[in-house]
């Protein structure tokens, strides 16, 4: 027989139902549905796994009612799925944790002894000056740990295993970053810290506690091979396990009311794959790099608008709205003369339409796009909700390219390439129409290659192009492509760094001579 037992897990907990039990773990939860009976049932079984079984002994009985054996490997395969069942030793051993360290192991470890190994094989180092360290080490010795007297230096750093943690705190807010290396960490630490620019001043203690128990807690998960707190929060919804903050999540401390949150950093010494949307990243509240794109004062009809800080962006929705505010304000991160896209598939688009807009081509009679629900509505918004005294010039640039211009006075209002007219022209129009209502001078251009969220309803059998414009534009625009380098469009992929390219940015040039 194994010296090992299988037990839940301390942290988890059940409660009847009305039709069967909820079951609730660390990072998830389950409901079964199957009678009252069922809460019979995990009695007697939870009852002896929470002082632990022989693995070879979690089984269903041979002699069980099917109904019974039929409950008991679906709850069994539910505790199992949810990770709410760990193996635990017979003996820790003579080196055995506090029962509060234990539990909390066997609550939150894959392995409960192997991480108490680990975590007793390490001597942590704490560098760092006032609360804020003496908090970070008095948090590691309580989790059981070998822990070197603090060396005076600033911030803090927490450091053993061959991983370390950096943190910072101000008077009015601190920060953890996420473990790495020592190189890594502090310079992700300085970055943060002149991202949150927090007051200059001795941080409350209460702060200083939050913060440096929080660094501690970050190196003691890293050490241990448990999972990093930031992969702990649960949407309170759902229920669902998050798959994980993107990139390098760091936490942020405020004062007024107290509170930490995690958040995602873009990180220039250690870059990841692009993971989260852009408005999540790229434009968090606290450690984004661009200015969080909102509605905020602006008006809302006829185009939807954002500002990110004084760049305002354009949509039928909020949601394009922010999304193309947030680029508009993160091309001031890039490189001059580029095109910058959400995606590889919406940067090559505009950048294609950029090297195609000034070709020569054939009218286009407005014949061919007035009848169009959608062309028309956004034209009337410039004529008549607007009355400017604007024109829309119409071209056929190619097959299946056409280019629409907005001019009133003889000044450029806006432009789009598309694949048909009434799609130019209702791209072009709108953009007129947005610039008239948020008041900017500068020519406003949209088009269809960016990503469009999909609208509520857009699946509903009486819903159609006029709903949900321009919803589903983007699954020709591949082809689309096609058509404009035909036209002899050529375009260059430009580098924009690892912060944006982090965030899933992407930017093209018009190459000499791809006009």
């Amino acid at each position: 027989m194994s010296p090992n037992s299988v037990r839940l897990r301390p942290i988890v907990h059940a409660t009847p139902t009305a039709t069967g039990l909820h079951v609730r773990g660390w990072r998830s939860s389950f409901t079964l549905d199957g009678g009252k009976g069922l809460w019979t049932i995990w009695e007697r079984l939870a009852g002896p796994l929470a002082e632990g079984v022989p693995p070879e002994q979690l089984a269903v009985p041979d002699n069980a009612p099917p109904a019974v054996a039929r409950a008991l490997e679906l709850l069994i395969g539910q505790l199992r799925e949810h990770d709410m069942l760990v193996e635990v030793p017979g003996e820790w051993g003579e080196d055995a944790p506090p029962a509060e360290i234990a539990s909390w192991l066997e609550s939150v470890a894959p392995s409960p002894l192997e991480a108490w190994r680990r975590l007793r094989s390490v001597t942590v180092v704490v560098t760092g000056d006032g609360a804020l360290a003496a908090h970070a080490h008095r948090a590691l010795v309580a989790a059981g740990l070998a822990v070197a007297p603090v060396r005076p230096g600033p911030g803090l750093l927490v450091a053993g295993g061959g991983a370390a943690v950096a943190a910072g705190c101000a008077a009015d807010v601190g920060f953890a970053v996420a473990p790495g290396a020592v190189a890594e960490v502090e310079a992700d630490a300085a970055a943060v810290a002149r991202r949150l620019a927090g007051a200059p001043g001795t941080p409350p203690e209460v702060l200083a506690a939050l913060v440096g128990s929080a660094a501690a807690h970050r190196l003691v998960c890293a050490v241990g091979g448990l999972p990093d707190p930031a992969t702990e929060v649960v949407d309170m919804w759902s229920d669902v396990p998050p798959t994980g903050p993107p990139h390098q999540p760091v936490l942020v401390a405020r004062l007024d009311p107290l509170h930490a949150e995690y958040h995602p950093w873009l990180s220039e010494v250690r870059p990841r794959e692009p993971n989260g949307t852009l408005l999540e990243v790229l434009g968090n509240r606290e450690l984004g790099p661009v200015p969080t794109p909102l509605p905020g004062d602006l008006p809302q009809l006829p185009v939807k608008l954002a500002a990110a800080g004084d760049v305002v962006g354009f949509g039928t929705t909020e949601h394009a709205a922010r999304l193309d505010a947030l680029l508009r304000a993160a091309r001031a991160l890039a490189p001059d003369d580029v095109v910058l896209g959400a995606d590889r598939v919406h940067a090559l688009g505009s950048a294609l339409r950029t090297a195609v807009r000034h070709l020569a081509g054939t009218p286009v009679t407005e014949d061919e796009w007035a009848a169009d629900p959608t062309a028309r509505r956004w034209w009337k918004a410039v004529a008549l909700r607007f009355a400017l005294p604007a024109s829309a010039e119409v071209t056929r640039l190619g097959p299946g390219v056409v280019r629409a211009v907005v001019r009133a006075d003889g000044e450029e209002l806006s432009w789009a390439v598309e694949a048909s007219p009434a799609d130019a022209v209702a791209f072009a129009a709108m953009a007129a129409a947005g610039r008239a209502q948020a008041g900017v001078a500068d020519t406003v251009v949209l088009c269809g290659a960016a990503p469009f969220a999909e609208p509520d309803g857009a699946a509903a059998p009486w819903t159609n192009r006029d709903w949900h414009w321009p919803y589903g534009l983007r699954d020709g625009e591949e082809a689309f492509q096609d058509d404009l380098r035909a036209l002899g469009a050529d375009v260059k992929s430009v580098p924009l760094g690892p912060v944006l390219e982090a965030a899933g940015l992407v930017a093209f040039a018009v190459a000499e001579g791809g006009r």
